[in-house]
Parts: structure tokens; sequence; C-alpha cells
């Protein structure tokens, strides 16, 4: 879906390409969003577009991919392991919610149900390059004092955990989790994983 041909893209143009497409999903939402509307938007020639994506879905996912990995918005993790937890938990629930990242990735979601190239595509190429860093910055704050390494393994579950009530509040509300609960949710889990270590027979 994302393979390109023709010349080589004017990074100018790109950048006003997304931008463009960012700001039409807003205003006047997926379905009545079009590539021709992009291009004058964009101030680009609609065949230029399709040089280079295949549609406006296409567009969205590289508008997503852009927003996902410009780690300037991503902030710094405190020095303790519950507060970069539940920062990064709340700094999720806000995408979802009140930030155009998540608008274009909750539309991308509800397409890819019906199509199974999208699926693929956000799943294998743009989550999962996400998932890649969550996972790091889920290690990074377990690695804090007292803590150690953590398995892979164990941080994907813990992401599961962690992640998976901002994702279900978004939806089902339409808004982030508040600070109680992304406070008791974090304290939870390394209470847990606390616990399970102090069951843990040493070797």
């Amino acid at each position: 879906m994302r393979t390109r041909s023709g010349p080589r893209r004017s990074e100018a143009a790109r950048v006003a390409v997304l931008r463009a497409a960012d700001d039409l999903l807003v205003d006047v939402g997926f379905h009545a969003m079009t590539v021709s509307a992009i291009a004058e938007r964009a101030g680009v020639a609609k065949q230029t577009i399709y040089r280079w994506w295949r549609s406006k879905v296409a567009i969205l996912l590289d508008v997503l991919e852009e927003d996902l990995h410009d780690r300037e918005s991503w902030p710094e993790p405190p020095h303790s392991a519950q507060a970069a937890l539940e920062q990064h938990v709340t700094h999720w629930s806000r995408v979802f919610t009140q930030s155009p990242t998540g608008h274009v990735l909750f539309v991308l979601i509800g397409h890819a149900l019906h199509d199974a190239a999208t699926a693929t595509v956000l799943r294998d190429q743009v989550l999962s390059r996400q998932r890649q860093y969550d996972r790091a910055r889920v290690r990074q704050a377990l690695a804090l004092p007292p803590g150690g390494a953590v398995p892979r393994e164990e941080a994907d579950q813990l992401l599961d955990v962690l992640i998976g009530p901002a994702f279900h509040r978004a939806f089902t509300t339409g808004r982030p989790l508040d600070p109680w609960f992304a406070e008791r949710l974090t304290a939870t889990v390394l209470a847990c994983r606390h616990s399970d270590a102090q069951a843990t027979p040493s070797t």
C-alpha cells in the first residue's frame, strides 16, 4: 500500500500534503476528504500525490507514522519507576483523546476493520515501531532503582496492562484517564510485580 514510485519527493511538498490531510480530516471528516481536496489545500498537483501515495489512506498512514515518531512530543521520563510509568500512560491517554494523532489513529483503526491491507500496514509497520519505543520506555522505567533488567516478554505484558485501560476509556467514553486512576493503575502494576518477584524462589 505504501510503495511509492516516480520522482524523488520534494520535502516541502511532502510536508504540505501530510498537513493538508491532517487538517481536512478534522474539517470535513474521513469520508468527505478526497485526494483532490488534499492536493488543492497542499498546493500540489493531484497527479503528483498519486505518484507518491496510492490513496488518502496511505497518506493518513504516513501522517500517523510521522506524528507518533516525533520523539520531541514525548516527554522526558521522571527518575522513579511509578512516575515514569504514570507519565507514559497519561501521555498515551491524552494522545487518544486530545490530539490530532489520536483522531488519525482511530480513523485508521475503523478503516482497517474493513480493509486487510490497511490493517497489515497499520499493525506491522506503524504500530509495531511505536510498540518498540513503548517497550523501551517501560523497560527503562522498571530498571530504575530498586528495579533491574526486565525481559522483553514481561515488558510487553506490562505494556498491554498499562495502555489497555487508556485505549478502552478513550474508545468507550472519549475521555482521558483521570489522574487518580492513572496513579492507582501504575501503583497496582508495580505492587503485583514486586509480589511476584518476592514469591519467585531464587536459584
